[in-house]
């Protein structure tokens, strides 16, 4: 089967400005610049065809606007151009490349506190052998909070 193909050269600058802007309002309606061309035909045709309908019957004329309608339902399904959709990939990567980096530094950072963590329990029980005091639990109202131990306790705290 052979498919209808349309090339048109446009040499002049008005012509090129008009492709440009064409594009870009096909881009906006996010159609493809051939769904926007052939609407463009096709409406052309529509308004051609509407000044001609003395000689159409009325039963052509509802099949026209059967066909409009189809169509009509077609083009309007959003699409998205090649552009977009690469954006869209590219925006997507960088999320992932930007999560993948976030789960890293947490996992350093709980690596880190772990260990910190580790280093100070090690500590404190390295502390604990050597603070065996023996509390009497009563507070001096004359110091600044400090707690009193027991004349007979022995208790005495190491100074490091």
């Amino acid at each position: 089967m052979e498919y209808p193909q349309i090339n048109i050269k446009l040499l002049s600058e008005e012509d090129r400005e008009l492709v440009k802007q064409a594009k870009q309002r096909a881009e906006d309606l996010r159609l493809t610049f051939k769904e926007f061309v052939l609407d463009c035909i096709r409406n052309a045709l529509f308004e051609e065809s509407s000044d001609s309908a003395d000689s159409a019957t009325a039963a052509e004329i509802e099949a026209l606007k059967a066909q409009i309608a189809a169509l009509s339902e077609k083009v309007s399904i959003p699409s998205a151009t090649k552009t977009e959709v690469h954006t869209l990939q590219e925006r997507v990567n960088q999320l992932r490349v930007g999560i993948s980096n976030e789960i890293k530094k947490d996992r350093e950072q709980l690596a880190s506190l772990v260990l910190a963590i580790s280093r100070l329990e090690s500590q404190i029980e390295q502390l604990v052998p050597s603070l065996n005091l023996q509390v009497d639990g009563e507070l001096n109202s004359n110091s600044d909070g400090d707690w009193l131990f027991g004349e007979d306790s022995g208790a005495e705290l190491p100074l490091t």
